[in-house]
């Protein structure tokens, strides 16, 4: 047994591996159950792979980010094993689901050569004052996991959350779209990059949108939008996106 493997079995005794879906006990290492890990995937031809969206909504408005990609289907179902992993990486300090999602996207990404190479990767970011309470900022746990995956470096001096706002998840669609004047960027030279951003559930795409726009506004050449999980359109808002 190596050091390493008998430290992570120490560490497993005194807090155990739980699946974030079902909350299943699991080896070391283990990230979830096979039984959830074949229900949180959503197939990588069943969403737009320019919107995010599972219901397409390029027709509809323009974005600023160029591609999207990602892991599962965020439903109103809270037996949903995806819900339940979204909510233990949001609530616990569970954090199977971020390095899960992030290797399905590196999967996905070293597979679709559509999608080109990369420069860097950074996250959406999180007011230091939520951040306090939290922990730690979910979306920059998926990104720092995408980036080991990938061999790239992780910035986060990028983009900032300069107001705390209401919680996206708390308004509607036309609310989110203006709720996002909340991020600024640090006007960091990006001239030419082409850079990852992480989240872990788009919704509208309002949050991606604006931290897309910022990015290009310093400079970047393309911007991908990578998500542990994209809403199905019941799931986003009753009103109609503008």
């Amino acid at each position: 047994m190596t050091l390493t493997t008998l430290k992570a079995s120490l560490i497993s005794l005194i807090l155990p591996n739980r699946c974030p879906g079902c909350d299943a006990l699991l080896y070391p290492g283990e990230l979830l159950c096979a039984d959830c890990e074949g229900k949180v995937l959503l197939p990588h031809d069943d969403y737009c792979h320019t919107c995010g969206k599972l219901r397409c909504f390029c027709q509809k408005r323009t974005v600023f980010y160029d591609r999207a990609i990602v892991c599962s289907r965020y439903t109103a179902d809270l037996a949903d094993p995806a819900v339940r992993a979204v909510w233990a990486l949001k609530n616990t300090q569970n954090t199977n689901f971020a390095r899960f999602a992030a290797k399905i996207i590196a999967e996905r990404l070293r597979h679709s050569l559509d999608y080109g190479d990369f420069d860097l990767v950074t996250a959406v970011p999180m007011h230091p004052s939520k951040k306090r309470i939290r922990g730690y900022n979910q979306a920059a746990l998926i990104g720092k996991a995408l980036a080991q995956e990938l061999g790239l470096p992780y910035r986060d001096d990028l983009l900032t959350k300069s107001r705390s706002r209401a919680a996206q998840h708390n308004l509607s669609a036309k609310e989110r779209l203006t709720n996002v004047a909340a991020f600024d960027t640090r006007n960091v030279d990006l001239t030419g990059k082409r850079i990852l951003l992480c989240d872990d559930v788009l919704t509208t795409g309002a949050t991606m949108d604006r931290c897309a726009a910022l990015l290009k506004a310093d400079g970047a050449a393309f911007v991908c939008a990578a998500a542990a999980a994209t809403t199905s359109r019941k799931e986003e808002s009753k009103e109609e996106l503008p």
